[in-house]
Parts: structure tokens; C-alpha cells; sequence
């Protein structure tokens, strides 16, 4: 009788370490790119002004026309998510207390949301706000 060693089994699992290496890697490469995607994600269209002066820039807000404000990439809805964007700004100026703020506004946004987020930001205690614009040329 032809018997085989006992080292020679043969293995009948499947190996799944190069399948978990692809799926790291591709894991990575997500959790790097998707910041990059979602900054991205937002269009303002800026007014313009015909001069223009670079303020000092500590804290961007991004206000869009949809009442949506992007603050630090994350967020938030300006109709009902004011008290987490104060918690948010007071904490931001906590750390800074000579902070100021920019508030880029889309060109076609209600001025509304540009007025709760100033008030917002004066309530958590930002004392310099700046409205962006684009240079007119």
C-alpha cells in the first residue's frame, strides 16, 4: 500500500491572507482619499469686490446657498444645527482667544445664513469676522 508522509497533507482551505493584504491596502487608500473628496465637495462662488485684502485666516466657514455651513470638514445645517456650531466655534476660539473668522458666503446664498453664522460666531466668542470675496477683474 502507497501511503503519503504524514507532512505531505494535502490542505483544502482556501488562504485568505493575500485577499486581507488587498483589502487593507484598498482600506488605506480610502480613509486617504475621501477628505480630499469631500473638501472638494462643496462649490461657493464668492462675490467680488474691486479691492481685495488677505486677512489673517485662522477659522474658514464655508457657507453654501442650500443653508449647509463646512466648518473643520464637517457639516452642519444652519437651520437646525446652530447649537453644535457654537459648541464647535467656542471651542475653536478657546484655544485662540484672538481668533478670527472667514466667512466665505456662495454668491447666492440667503443672507439669513450669512447673519446666523456672524451671530454664531459672536456668541462663541470670536471678536474678528471677515466676509470673502473674489478680486473683480
Amino acid at each position: 500500500m502507497n501511503r503519503r508522509p504524514r507532512s505531505q497533507r494535502l490542505v483544502s482551505e482556501i488562504n485568505i491572507t493575500p485577499f486581507t493584504d488587498v483589502i487593507l491596502v484598498l482600506l488605506i487608500i480610502f480613509m486617504v482619499a475621501t477628505p480630499l473628496i469631500f473638501r472638494s465637495s462643496m462649490r461657493v462662488q464668492l462675490p467680488q469686490a474691486t479691492q481685495g485684502e488677505e486677512p489673517p485666516r485662522n477659522l474658514n466657514i464655508s457657507v453654501g446657498a442650500n443653508g449647509e455651513a463646512i466648518l473643520e470638514n464637517a457639516t452642519y445645517n444652519l437651520r437646525y444645527d446652530l447649537d453644535v456650531l457654537k459648541f464647535k466655534l467656542a471651542s475653536l476660539a478657546g484655544r485662540n482667544p484672538d481668533s478670527s473668522i472667514v466667512i466665505n458666503g456662495d454668491r447666492d446664498v440667503k443672507y439669513d445664513f450669512v447673519i446666523k453664522v456672524m451671530d454664531t460666531a459672536k456668541l462663541a466668542g470670536i471678536k474678528h469676522i471677515v466676509l470673502s470675496t473674489e478680486l473683480k477683474r
